[in-house]
C-alpha cells in the first residue's frame, strides 16, 4: 500500500534513519512506537509528503488517498465547523449543486422542449454518480462523526476562530474521518479528548476500512485497537505482530537474544585480538594474524538498544491527617444563571483514591478549585479535615512557569525551607540532571514542563494530592512510573484523568459529574463501566 525505500534523514550530526526500508500493508492498524526524539512524528511526515528525506522516496500503490492528523492544526477564519467538517466531501458537494441546477433547469423546460430528453439523461448521470460516491449519507456520516467527536450539534454554523486549538485538532480529525482516506496517518489522536470520545474514536479506528498509521500515548488505545506495533530508534524501525502488550513481551525476547548475541561477539572480538596481538609478528602466524584483522574490520558490530531515562519517583511520605479528608455539603456551581451540576454533598476519606469524572465541560476542574479554594461555589461549602495538607496540579499549571527562570529556582520558588536541599534530587528523579537544571523554562518542550510541574507539586509534605490530568503530555514509561509512585503514595488523592490504563489502575473510587448530576460509586474504575454498561443494558 505505502513502502518507504532506502530512506535516510539526518539533522545536523543526528541521524534519524539510514537506508530504511518499511512498507504499510491494507487493514493495518500500525502503532509508532519509540522514545521521544527517535523520529516517530518524523516519519509519519515524511509518509505524508510534508518532509523530504535526503535519501529514499515513498512509494504509493495506484491512486491511494492519505490523510495527516498533526499534534496542531490552524485552520480557515471565517468558516463554520459545518462547512469545515464537510470541505473533506467537495467532490459531493459539488455534485449536489450540479444536481440542484439541473433541477432548477428541468423545472423550467417546456414538457415538448427538444432538451429535455438530453438534459434528462444527463441529470439521470449525476444521480447514479452522486450515489455512488456516497452523496445521499455524506451529511449523515458528516453529523454522526461531528458528534462522535464532541461538537454540539447547535454551535455547528459557529466559525472556527470560536474554538480553542484543541477543538480545531478535533475538527481536522472529523475532516479527516469524514473524507475516510485509504491510510490514516494521525499523530496523537486523543489529546483533547474526553472519555466518551476516546472510546468512539477507539472503534473508527478498530473498524476503519483502510490503514491507519499512528502515534500515541494512550495504552489502553494501543492495547485495544493495533495489531502491528513498529519500533522507532537506532536509525530504523523493528516491526512485531500484535497489540502493545504483545510488544512489551516480544520486545524483551528480542533484546535478550541480542544481548546475548553481543556478549558472544565480544568474547570473540577479544580472543581475535589476542591472537592478532600474539602471533603478527611470528612470521610462521603472521598471515593468519593479518587475515583475523581483516575479519574484525569487516564484522558488524551489534548495537544494542540504549536504554531510555526513566523517571524514578519515591513520593515523601505521607503525614496522618484525620479519617475524614474533605467534607463537601450541598456544593454547586452556576454561570450567569445555567447550573453547571446540582447541589453534591459527599465525603473523601483517608487513603482514598478517587478519579472525578466527566465529559470535557462538564464542570471537573470547576469542582477541584472549589475544593481548593480557588472558585467560589454557588451554593455549599467544602472542609478540609483535621491536619490535612493540600497540594494541587491545575489541568494549565504550565502556563504558571516563568518563562526566563531557570528549572532549578522554579522548583525551589515553592519548596518549604526544609526541603530546598532536597530539591535536586526530586528533580533528577523527574529527569532533569546536570546541566539540565540551568534550562530556562522557555525551551523545554510540553513534556518537560509537565514532569517540571509535577516534581514541584510533590516538592514537599502533603497528604492529599489533588491532580487535574496529571499524565498530560507525559509518554507511555513516565505515565508507568508515576502510576507505580502514585500507588505506593499514603495519602489520599483526588484526580482528573482520561488516560484509562492510568484511572484502571490507580482508582479505588469514581465520582461522575452527567447531565449536572455528581454520583459517588464506591468502587474502581473497571467496575464502573461494567456498571454503566449493564445499567445502559437493562
Amino acid at each position: 500500500m505505502i513502502e518507504v525505500q532506502d530512506l535516510s534523514l539526518a539533522y545536523g550530526n543526528q541521524i534519524l534513519f539510514e537506508d530504511l526500508t518499511w512498507k504499510v500493508n491494507p487493514g493495518e492498524r500500525v502503532a509508532l512506537v519509540g522514545k521521544n526524539g527517535a523520529g516517530k512524528s518524523t516519519l509519519m511526515k515524511i509518509i505524508a509528503g510534508e518532509i523530504v528525506p535526503d535519501e529514499g522516496r515513498v512509494v504509493r500503490a495506484g491512486n491511494i488517498t492519505v490523510g495527516y492528523l498533526p499534534q496542531d492544526v490552524t485552520l480557515i477564519r471565517g468558516r463554520s465547523i459545518w462547512d469545515e467538517a464537510m470541505e473533506g466531501k467537495d467532490e459531493i458537494l459539488a455534485l449536489e449543486r450540479e444536481l440542484r441546477r439541473y433541477e432548477k433547469m428541468l423545472s423550467e423546460l417546456p414538457h415538448d422542449s427538444p432538451e429535455l430528453s438530453r438534459r434528462l439523461n444527463r441529470y439521470s448521470q449525476l444521480q447514479e454518480e452522486f450515489e455512488e460516491k456516497g452523496g445521499y449519507q455524506a451529511e449523515s456520516d458528516a453529523a454522526a462523526v461531528l458528534s462522535g467527536l464532541g461538537f454540539p450539534r447547535d454551535r455547528w454554523e459557529e466559525p472556527t476562530e470560536n474554538w480553542s486549538g484543541g477543538w480545531q485538532v478535533r475538527l481536522h480529525l472529523a475532516k479527516l474521518l469524514i473524507r475516510r482516506p485509504d491510510v490514516l496517518l494521525l499523530d496523537e489522536p486523543t489529546n483533547y479528548l474526553d472519555l466518551e470520545n476516546i472510546l468512539w474514536v477507539e472503534s473508527i479506528i478498530r473498524d476503519y476500512p483502510g490503514a491507519v498509521v499512528m502515534v500515541s500515548h494512550d495504552r489502553a488505545l494501543l492495547d485495544r485497537a493495533v495489531n502491528r506495533v513498529a519500533e522507532v530508534g537506532m536509525k530504523t524501525v523493528s516491526d512485531y505482530k500484535g497489540n502493545y502488550e504483545s510488544y512489551l513481551i516480544e520486545r524483551e525476547k528480542r533484546y535478550e537474544i541480542m544481548e546475548n548475541a553481543a556478549r558472544n561477539q565480544q568474547r570473540e572480538i577479544r580472543q581475535t585480538e589476542r591472537f592478532i596481538e600474539r602471533f603478527k609478528a611470528k612470521s610462521t602466524k603472521a598471515a593468519q594474524a593479518r587475515s583475523r584483522m581483516k575479519q574484525l574490520e569487516k564484522m558488524d558490530i551489534i548495537e544494542l538498544p540504549r536504554e531510555d531515562a526513566t523517571i524514578k519517583v519515591r513520593l515523601p511520605t505521607a503525614p496522618r491527617g484525620g479519617k475524614e479528608v474533605i467534607r463537601i455539603t450541598g456544593l454547586s456551581k452556576s454561570y450567569d444563571g445555567k447550573q453547571v451540576f446540582e447541589p453534591a454533598t459527599l465525603n473523601i476519606y483517608r487513603g482514598d483514591r478517587v478519579a472525578l469524572l466527566g465529559r470535557n465541560g462538564a464542570g471537573k476542574s470547576t469542582f477541584l478549585k472549589m475544593i481548593m479554594g480557588t472558585e467560589t461555589p454557588t451554593t455549599g461549602n467544602v472542609e478540609m479535615g483535621q491536619s490535612i495538607i493540600p497540594r494541587y496540579f491545575a489541568q494549565d499549571q504550565a502556563s504558571s512557569l516563568l518563562p526566563d527562570r531557570t528549572v532549578l529556582a522554579e522548583a525551589e520558588q515553592d519548596a518549604p525551607d526544609e526541603w530546598r536541599a532536597r530539591v535536586r534530587d526530586l528533580l533528577a528523579a523527574f529527569l532533569f540532571r546536570g546541566d539540565d537544571v540551568f534550562k530556562k523554562t522557555m525551551v523545554l518542550s510540553g513534556g518537560e514542563k509537565s514532569r517540571l510541574c509535577l516534581s514541584k507539586i510533590l516538592c514537599g509534605t502533603a497528604n492529599l494530592l489533588i491532580l487535574d490530568e496529571p499524565t498530560n503530555h507525559l509518554d507511555l514509561v513516565t505515565k508507568e512510573r508515576l502510576l507505580e509512585a502514585f500507588l505506593h503514595y499514603q495519602g489520599t488523592m483526588l484526580f482528573v484523568s482520561h488516560d484509562r490504563y492510568f484511572l484502571g489502575g490507580l482508582a479505588t473510587r469514581i465520582i461522575e459529574i452527567e447531565d449536572g448530576k455528581v454520583t459517588d460509586y464506591p468502587w474502581g474504575y473497571q467496575d464502573f463501566l461494567w456498571w454503566k454498561e449493564e445499567s445502559s443494558a437493562s
